[in-house]
């Protein structure tokens, strides 16, 4: 932060809200700078560059980014109806990714759809087509991939499964998640462990399953 400070200029010495909201306007252009709070290996007032996004000091791609930022109106829309979780992994805001404690996840609103390829079929975008995605899912490689499947194409599935399988499904619908039974709780436990421990537990279930 102090280094940020003096490459900046003197007038903004002593204030780290003004750079705060630049790092924001990074973090929505595509950079991930995570800082203490998002991994506590660093140390205080530390940031760390690990994706470079949209370099807005350059005119271009400032103009760019600019004309398809959203506003902070439609980012709470979206964020409010999805629950505040990323609907790519399903991960919460400043939750840890699966076996690394120490990556806290942060929330953005990116397209189904990318907006270039709408354009270039004439379509509009809308509302339903952004959505709450994690730093890591709002990727720029994601404009490689095919689109998205649509109502059609899931529902012709969903009506190949037992009315069991529906209700299941209709919950994990209704929750936002889906949910975790004890032994997928025990397993996101279990494979946390140490490799000697993993070995140890591994151990123990063949003994108690009598297991050679």
């Amino acid at each position: 932060m102090r280094e940020l400070r003096s490459a900046l200029g003197s007038d903004l010495e002593g204030s780290s809200e003004h750079l705060n909201r630049r790092l924001r306007e990074l973090r929505d252009a595509g950079w991930e700078i995570p800082s203490n709070k998002d991994d506590r290996q660093l140390p205080p007032d530390t940031y760390r560059v690990e994706v470079k996004g949209a370099k807005l000091w350059i005119d271009e791609e400032r103009a760019a980014q600019q004309a398809f930022r959203p506003s902070q109106r439609v980012r709470r829309i979206v964020l409010d109806r999805d629950g505040s979780r990323c609907r790519v992994c399903g991960i919460g805001v400043g939750e840890s990714y699966p076996g690394e404690p120490n990556a806290k996840a942060r929330l953005t609103i990116g397209h189904r759809v990318p907006q270039e390829r709408l354009r270039s079929r004439g379509a509009a975008d809308d509302i339903d087509n952004w959505r709450t995605e994690c730093s890591r899912c709002n990727e720029t490689v994601r404009n490689e991939l095919p689109d998205p499947e649509q109502y059609d194409e899931v529902v012709a599935e969903i009506r190949q499964l037992r009315t069991a399988e529906l209700r299941q499904l209709s919950s994990w619908m209704q929750s936002g998640e889906r949910s975790r039974s004890r032994l997928d709780q025990a397993y996101d436990r279990a494979r946390n462990l140490s490799h000697n421990e993993r070995e140890q537990l591994m151990s123990y279930l063949q003994r108690t399953l009598g297991e050679s």
